[in-house]
């Protein structure tokens, strides 16, 4: 009958290194710049960033987020996060406060529903869910659904806020350069909208870039004190997220966002 057929092998997604952005064209500011030449120069930068993402399959990080939920901002979250861009796939395992929850979003399969299943005592009473990505059981501590998850998702968005802020004289937009508590430098912008609208959901925005990727690593978000008005009262916190440990060029394979994947729990339950 011959020889047993060999196991098939779960195909990479990426397995070589990705090389450096090379944005020979664009500078960003060693000082301040604002106004329509930061406004210009920032979009140049997320176009650039935009295109560096499509060229990988997908990547890897640690990814942290605090969000403001009912009106409560809750205590900041840290997970482990796996990425791929096409078909759009996400796996989230929960790391810190509560560990041990994990999520898996694939496009394509399990009916374009996401998996989940808790990781503390709860998760004997309640099976894992099967559940729409904007149902309310799967926002039930998330401000967005796992669709718009990731980086690529991000630098699409905040295109398109530029976009905006390009067409509007009264968006202030301010580039320069800091340096976080960790002596870690950054490339900043700052983003302060004085009037309400409808196309626009936050009133101040600070983005933190890698100086050498040029990607947006670090995003807070304020809202209206008094949401859908103008006020003169001080925004409101309502999110913020940072990736650490990004991995460009993870060896990632389909076996990341498939259920049986042994190193994952979903099985058990």
């Amino acid at each position: 009958l011959g020889s047993p057929a060999t196991p098939a092998q779960p195909v990479p997604l990426a397995a070589r290194k990705v090389p450096p952005p090379q944005p020979t064209q664009l500078e960003w500011p060693a000082g301040r710049l604002e106004g329509e030449p930061a406004k210009r120069l920032l979009l140049d930068v997320m176009l650039a960033a935009k295109r560096r993402l499509e060229a990988v399959p997908g990547y890897t990080a640690i990814f942290r987020k605090q969000e403001r939920l009912n009106g409560t901002l809750r205590e900041e979250q840290t997970l482990r996060m796996k990425v791929r861009h096409e078909p759009f796939a996400v796996y989230l395992k929960f790391l810190a406060p509560k560990a041990g929850k994990e999520v898996l979003y694939a496009e394509g399969q399990h009916d374009n529903k996401l998996i989940a299943h808790n990781g503390d005592w709860t998760r004997r009473l309640i099976p894992r869910l099967k559940v729409s990505p904007t149902d309310p059981l799967a926002l039930a501590d998330s401000r967005h659904p796992i669709t718009e998850a990731g980086l690529l998702k991000l630098v699409n968005k905040l295109i398109h806020f530029r976009q905006i802020d390009l067409e509007d004289p009264e968006a202030v937009t301010i580039l320069d350069r800091t340096t976080d508590e960790h002596g870690r430098a950054w490339l900043r912008s700052t983003h302060y909208h004085p009037h309400y609208s409808p196309e626009r959901p936050y009133q101040k925005t600070f983005i933190l870039y890698d100086p050498e990727t040029w990607l947006p690593l670090r995003i807070t978000n304020y809202e209206w004190a008094h949401p859908g008005e103008d006020s003169d009262e001080e925004p409101v916190l309502v999110e913020r997220y940072a990736y650490d440990d990004l991995r460009l060029d993870a060896p990632l394979t389909s076996l990341d966002f498939d259920l049986s994947n042994p190193e994952y729990e979903f099985s058990r339950y």
